[in-house]
């Protein structure tokens, strides 16, 4: 690896991590903008469910990716006309958001965010292609340039709960109800600015992204940074990366089943379930915890710089404690409206200091695993990716079925009385 960058490569560094900014934006958004949004849709709450269940079926269009790599072993896929098509309509579909987020139908006698949850479901076709195509395109570069993905990953979180904090989204006050009775009442701050303006961001975003593509691809800007070697000579080079990993074919495996077991928590489970771990504690712990979050993931691309590889018993420690702060948490939420220690100080603080570790200790050994699977195969991003969508895809299946089917949890309204 060459320490001294010149200003192209830092240039298309940042490149890199804005295209890959579109990759989950809008979805992210939709989840950071649900406390503002539930309070004119009818399926308040649950919409968090619906929408995750409804995202992770757009995992239909990395199946169909992964028929053709495997039909046409023979010919190279190439992710370019993919990304233009992942982010055109990404754009497309944000724009539409702006003025057709709130429209609701009534199906099946039931009032139902139609618009939403089909745009989302648009959305997320063309996010879980990218989480693919995006992995199988930073191969295209040297493996310094990796970490651009996970950079504009976590900033997939953490921008929009930004917007979120500017909009005053979701802030909330406890009234004394005016019939005289001892009953409060929630009262919800109005936003400084809409929803719809609030897409109109996430539309800007995306446009952003689409003409960093656009420069990475048409200039020369990114000439340096492109990983272009004979096949002879990347098998030579994957030969070596293999030997200095110690990276055997079973050991591969079981990796990729950690990734998969890992994005099931971090990208099916956790943000279903938020409303149950946390508004127990308070809608200010719900309010940090879903602002906070994103950040833990920017801090684990911090780790990712400072410690790129770690040897595999530290993956599995890692697994393991993330595990413990999960269960942790679904304790919480199926204890939810009257968890341990709720209406308390430590209560709150134990709380939000497990749903922060969480996303850490499970978020740093996936960033671990993709840069030891970068070096297994020439393939390894592309099945990294659709790893993280299948494990996406299962997560978000059980906690629908926890949440709607068997309604396990119950939600805790705000500001209402509880005898715990």
């Amino acid at each position: 690896m060459d320490h001294q960058w010149n200003l192209n490569q830092y240039i298309t560094y940042i490149l890199l991590t804005l295209v890959f900014l579109s990759s989950w934006t809008d979805i992210n958004g939709m989840y950071a903008e649900l406390p503002q949004v539930i309070l004119t849709q009818p399926e308040s709450w649950k919409l968090g469910a619906n929408l995750a269940l409804i995202t992770n079926f757009g995992n239909i269009s990395p199946l169909i990716l992964v028929l053709i790599k495997c039909l046409c072993r023979k010919h190279t896929l190439n992710p370019v006309p993919i990304n233009y098509i992942v982010i055109l309509i990404g754009m497309l579909s944000c724009f539409l958001l702006i003025f057709l987020w709130s429209y609701t139908t009534v199906i099946a006698n039931v009032r139902r965010s139609t618009a939403l949850l089909t745009l989302a479901l648009f959305l997320s076709l063309l996010d879980c292609t990218s989480s693919v195509s995006f992995a199988d395109y930073i191969h295209r570069f040297r493996k310094e340039f990796t970490s651009a993905f996970f950079l504009g990953e976590s900033l997939t979180f953490t921008i929009p709960s930004l917007l979120a904090i500017a909009q005053g989204n979701g802030r909330i006050r406890c009234v004394q109800a005016i019939n005289g009775t001892n009953i409060t009442e929630a009262i919800y701050e109005p936003p400084r600015f809409s929803v719809s303006i609030y897409f109109l961001c996430l539309f800007i975003l995306l446009t952003i992204s689409f003409i960093s593509f656009v420069l990475l691809q048409w200039t020369s800007i990114a000439r340096n940074a492109n990983q272009i070697v004979p096949e002879e000579s990347l098998e030579i080079m994957n030969t070596i990366d293999k030997k200095e990993k110690s990276l055997t074919t079973p050991c591969y495996i079981l990796l990729s089943l950690g990734c998969a077991y890992i994005s099931s928590i971090v990208f099916g489970m956790i943000l279903s379930i938020s409303a149950y771990a946390l508004i127990p504690y308070g809608h200010n712990i719900f309010y940090l915890g879903t602002i906070l979050s994103p950040w833990m993931l920017t801090f684990v691309w911090i780790l990712g710089i400072i410690k790129p590889i770690l040897p595999k018993c530290f993956i599995l420690i890692l697994i393991i404690l993330g595990s413990f702060t999960f269960a942790l948490i679904m304790y919480v939420s199926f204890k939810s409206p009257c968890p341990p220690w709720v209406d308390t100080t430590k209560g709150s603080a134990l709380i939000l200091f497990i749903w922060l570790s969480n996303y850490i200790l499970l978020g740093y050994p996936r960033l671990i695993i993709a840069n030891y699977i970068r070096t297994y195969s020439p393939n390894g991003m592309f099945w990294f990716g659709v790893q993280v969508q299948f494990g996406g895809l299962v997560g978000s299946i059980i906690s629908y079925l926890f949440i709607e089917t068997f309604s396990l949890f119950r939600e805790r309204i705000p500001c209402e009385q509880y005898n715990c």
